[in-house]
């Protein structure tokens, strides 16, 4: 990564900062620290406040590790005449500017787009990098299941999107690697903590609005608010899903902004780019996709009816990034699987396993769904929904689960630090509005063990919420869990007449 001490001259005119104290702008930068356990000599320390502690309780900590600048938002009880302080309105936002300067503006010599919605972002961000490794890029990626520039896969991502320090700096990584472009996961929270603050984005991708992560934004209003930042970032294009309520009133937003162009993809045949004839199969994904400029066979080598909305996002963008269609459908056609996303494994059985990461109503509702639509037997559906989190959704998700699959297994998924049995009680009681079908097993790995027992020849077991995850979340621990692993001892188990 690239990194040079950074004076504060270009920094001092910025219009968050409310006031300067011991101002000494030839002092050299060496480090960025935001926790105080993080800091070095010469080090710039970011006293944000969190969801869970503030920051400004270890301004002290900082200083007495190295720090000789401190950012901070609220009046502090004592100064010292040595260090420099710089008071701004938002430590957050200015982390984001701060980190983008002292790295050298590393976005800029990248093309960036930036997806989000509810679902389809890792799909959308996957098939993209894809298409550019297929035209000859090296392509950076930033998001749910690992970050990865080009083929190297740098670290396995704790959230959606890093904090603006570490983007920044996993972005100065992929310019020194080389990379022509990068697509990057944006998530709400991201987006309404200012994480992204100082990425320069070309591109921005809206997939759609379901209903999710209300415990942290309340009104579906918020949530759209907070989506709907990215858009304000961007130079280029913005390609956005107008059969989404929500992406329709985004299209009439953006279509305001000068400068940047803005594409609409649906089913709609009023979108500048459609799908139709469309069909399913085990194999992939086939559709007919309507442009201006004619029509195209489109084959995606991943099932189900949420990739001909993903793929377009891609297709469009790629088109935009001056691909050619014949490089874009290759892509498409061969690109191996996205881990955990309508991933049917191969374990030598009668009947399919399928793991999704559906865990919102929208995303198990559109999964189930897909499935009922490629096979022709029944399908076993294994769910549960996450503790410390939108508990409206809960029995939504119940209702959906019992009115698509034909056998329910509700057992747990991240309790957190709710009483997991609690959390599959409410959504089983949902789940028995639908279909008596339906059983509760409060371990996942030992309703992942039952369910296998049920199946026949030519049905299907759906195992959604976990997909990539590698952890079960408890109140006191977190648990190693490995979907694909569970269903493997399940097999054998099976096979072995456990």
């Amino acid at each position: 990564m690239i990194e040079v001490p950074m004076k504060l001259n270009c920094i001092l005119e910025d219009p968050e900062i409310v006031e300067v104290r011991n101002n000494n702008p030839e002092i050299d930068i060496e480090h960025i620290a935001y926790n105080s356990q993080k800091v070095v000599p010469n080090s710039m320390f970011v006293a944000i406040r969190g969801l869970k502690t503030d920051g400004h309780k270890y301004i002290g900590d900082a200083i007495s590790r190295g720090a000789i600048l401190v950012i901070y938002e609220h009046d502090l009880d004592e100064y010292q005449d040595d260090i420099m302080y710089v008071k701004v309105k938002n430590a957050r936002h200015m982390l984001g500017t701060m980190s983008s300067r002292f790295y050298g503006h590393p976005s800029e010599a990248l093309s960036i787009t930036g997806v989000t919605g509810t679902n389809g972002k890792t799909t959308i961000t996957h098939m993209l990098k894809s298409i550019f490794q297929k035209d000859g890029r090296k392509c950076g990626l930033i998001g749910t299941i690992n970050n990865q520039i080009g083929d190297e896969i740098i670290d396995n991502a704790g959230r959606t999107t890093p904090d603006s320090l570490e983007v920044q700096e996993i972005i100065s990584e992929m310019v020194e690697a080389g990379c022509q472009n990068l697509v990057m996961e944006v998530s709400s929270h991201a987006l309404d903590l200012d994480r992204v603050n100082g990425v320069a984005f070309d591109y921005g991708i809206f997939s759609n609005l379901t209903q999710d992560h209300l415990d942290y934004h309340k009104t579906f209003e918020n949530y759209f608010e907070a989506k709907a930042k990215l858009f304000t970032y961007t130079s280029k294009a913005n390609i956005i899903n107008c059969d989404d309520v929500w992406g329709k009133k985004l299209y009439d937003r953006c279509a305001q902004k000068k400068g940047v162009a803005v594409y609409s993809y649906g089913l709609n045949p009023e979108c500048d780019f459609y799908a139709r004839d469309m069909k399913y199969s085990i194999e992939g994904t086939r559709y007919t996709l309507v442009t201006k400029d004619g029509e195209e066979e489109i084959f995606i080598s991943i099932p189900g009816e949420v990739m001909v909305y993903n793929s377009m996002a891609a297709i469009i963008n790629a088109l935009l990034e001056g691909i050619s269609i014949e490089v874009i459908k290759e892509a498409l056609a061969s690109m191996s699987g996205v881990e955990g996303r309508m991933e049917r494994l191969d374990l030598d059985t009668e009947f399919d396993i399928i793991i999704d990461y559906a865990h919102s109503p929208d995303s198990l509702e559109r999964l189930l769904k897909s499935v009922k639509t490629m096979y022709d037997g029944k399908v076993y559906l294994v769910f549960g929904c996450n503790g410390d989190r939108d508990k409206e959704k809960r029995p939504i998700m119940g209702r959906i689960a019992g009115e698509f699959a034909d056998h329910v297994i509700v057992t747990s998924d991240n309790p957190a630090s709710e009483d997991p049995q609690s959390i599959i009680d409410t959504v089983a009681a949902a789940v028995a509005e639908k279909t008596d079908a339906c059983e509760t097993v409060l371990r996942r790995w030992d309703a992942i063990y039952y369910a296998a027992t049920l199946p026949k020849a030519g049905d299907v077991l759906v195992l959604a919420g976990k997909g990539h995850e590698k952890q079960e979340t408890m109140k006191d621990e977190n648990l190693y869990y490995n979907e694909w692993e569970t269903a493997e001892e399940a097999v054998r188990r099976l096979k072995a007449g456990k």
